[in-house]
C-alpha cells in the first residue's frame, strides 16, 4: 500500500428489488475504484426505520487511490447507477453504499463522518466489517469492534448459508 492509499471498507444493503442480484452488481462496480481486498459474508437482516422489506448487507474492503471524500463521491453515483433515488430517511432502498471505516483515520468533515457515524450500534454493519477486517477498532477509543459486536444484540441478522467468504459472489455480467 502507498502512502496514497486509502484502505478502507465499505458496506452494502439492499431490500427492494433483485436484492442479491443488486449488491453483486454493486460488488463488481466498486473493483473499478480500486483493488477489492476481501468480500464479507452475504447477512439477510431486519431494517431500521419504517415498515419494510429486510435488507440483504455485506461490506467490501478496498485499497484505492481516491481520497475518502472523492470515494463517497463516486460511491453516491454508483448508487445512482444502480436505480437508488432519494427516499425517506431509513427508508427501503434498491442499493446503499456507506463508506464505513478507513484504516487509520477518523474523519469529520461537513459531507463525510467516518468511521460511519451509528457504526458502534449497528450489528448488522460491524458483523460484514469484522468478516473483512478482523481486527478493525475504534480509531478515537482504541476499542476492537469485535468487542462492541459482542454487546450488541444480533437479532435479527441472519448470516446465509455457503456464503464466507464472499463466496456468494456471482460472475460479472
Amino acid at each position: 500500500m502507498t502512502a496514497r492509499t486509502t484502505d478502507c471498507v465499505i458496506g452494502l444493503g439492499a431490500n427492494l428489488g433483485e436484492r442479491r442480484r443488486t449488491l453483486e452488481r454493486a460488488v463488481h462496480a466498486l473493483d473499478g475504484l480500486g483493488r477489492r481486498i476481501a468480500l464479507s459474508s452475504l447477512y439477510e437482516t431486519r431494517p431500521l426505520g419504517p415498515p419494510q422489506p429486510d435488507f440483504l448487507n455485506a461490506a467490501v474492503r478496498l485499497e484505492t487511490e481516491l481520497s475518502a471524500l472523492d470515494l463517497l463521491k463516486r460511491l453516491k453515483s454508483l448508487e445512482r447507477g444502480l436505480g437508488r433515488t432519494q427516499a425517506e430517511r431509513w427508508g427501503p432502498r434498491v442499493i446503499d453504499l456507506d463508506l464505513l471505516f478507513v484504516v487509520g483515520q477518523s474523519l469529520n468533515e461537513p459531507d463525510l463522518v467516518v468511521p460511519h457515524p451509528g457504526l458502534a450500534e449497528r450489528a448488522f454493519a460491524l458483523a460484514p466489517l469484522l468478516d473483512v477486517l478482523p481486527e478493525a477498532a475504534d480509531p478515537r477509543s482504541g476499542e476492537p469492534y469485535s468487542r462492541t459486536l459482542e454487546r450488541l444484540s444480533r437479532a435479527g441478522i441472519r448470516e446465509i448459508e455457503g456464503t464466507s467468504s464472499g463466496a456468494w459472489l456471482g460472475p460479472r455480467e
